[in-house]
């Protein structure tokens, strides 16, 4: 009997049909030329204070900037004849990691500025899709012909009608712009990144398949959207997590 794609997910565990959004605390820039503001400034963030916003806005917004054509914005003395915005690249992102690994992204890991916190929701694949979302495309920094053919876009006539690729593309390898302490080779592929240009206005009812929580306020989210959806705590034993998710019945065959 031929497999179809779903039959294929289903037989092996390191694929997911959920594209997980996770929060974070720290700071982020908020770019001057994207904001329109003297300087660049860098708000404070709360992992369980953004997803509570998410969740009342239903919407994710595309706050920072993302991939390798970062490098070639104008700004200050740098890249003058480049025609990338910065505001092209803003992107909202996504993680394919499998709910059974997805406490790996909890982890400090070398190479990585952002440090992820158990908070956050996991869409349903298609409805990313249908926000035109779609995976990183990612190429190896060593390939140097590849690196020249992207290098000419920023100043080329096709950049502004290609601008919707530019925030998908994404090197792995030696780091173009090292700095002191990093590492020799970096390499995120193992993250399944998915991104959605521009802001990601969902729905609560369709679109979200469950959400990410530490195990003492599972009742507190559950309560905020309405029971419309579960809460997990994403840490192991894996089958706690599971079991509570297919009790949900649009979850019990893709879990």
């Amino acid at each position: 009997m031929a497999l179809n794609r779903s039959d294929i997910k289903s037989l092996r565990d390191d694929l997911s049909p959920f594209l997980i959004h996770l929060t974070r605390g720290g700071t982020y820039r908020k770019w001057k030329d994207i904001h329109n503001t003297p300087t660049d400034v860098n708000p404070t963030l709360n992992a369980k204070s953004s997803l509570e916003e998410i969740i009342r806005n239903s919407k994710i917004e595309a706050r920072s900037p993302f991939g390798y054509f970062n490098y070639s914005i104008p700004y200050g003395t740098k890249n003058l004849n480049s025609k990338v915005q910065r505001s092209w690249l803003q992107s909202v992102c996504f993680t394919e990691t499998p709910v059974d690994h997805i406490h790996i992204q909890f982890q400090n890991i070398i190479g990585r500025s952002l440090q992820f916190e158990p908070y956050g929701l996991a869409f349903f694949e298609n409805s990313v899709r249908s926000n035109n979302g779609g995976p990183v495309m990612y190429f190896d920094t060593n390939n140097r012909a590849i690196r020249q053919s992207l290098d000419t876009i920023p100043t080329s006539n096709i950049c502004t009608s290609i601008k919707s690729l530019l925030p998908l593309y994404e090197g792995f390898g030696p780091p173009l712009f090292s700095r002191y302490g990093s590492p020799a080779e970096i390499d995120f592929r193992w993250e399944r990144e998915w991104r959605i240009v521009g802001d990601f206005n969902y729905s609560l009812i369709s679109d979200v398949a469950f959400g990410i929580c530490p195990t003492s306020e599972i009742s507190y989210f559950e309560n905020l959207v309405g029971s419309k959806f579960p809460f997990i705590d994403p840490t192991p034993p894996i089958q706690t997590m599971k079991q509570k998710l297919k009790q949900n019945s649009k979850l019990q065959n893709l879990v």
